[in-house]
């Protein structure tokens, strides 16, 4: 399916970072087959905490970078 550039309200106006999930479809059969496995699921799982990490690494660089130049962007 991709992945749209919508304002959903759940995570419209929130104050600090956040992400909108979604795993499966419960009025798709063959997502609902999916989402019965928990070899499925863990992999969901695992997707998501890389993407946690992933972020919380380039927010953690951002960060030494910001302090390396005084603030300044680089």
């Amino acid at each position: 399916r991709g992945t749209e550039a919508r304002q959903f309200f759940v995570i419209a106006n929130v104050t600090s970072p956040a992400i909108l999930i979604e795993g499966g479809f419960l009025t798709n059969k063959e997502d609902i087959s999916k989402l019965a496995s928990e070899d499925y699921r863990d992999q969901i799982a695992a997707a998501v905490a890389d993407g946690i990490l992933r972020y919380r690494d380039a927010a953690s660089q951002r960060k030494s970078t910001l302090a390396a130049t005084g603030g300044e962007k680089r």
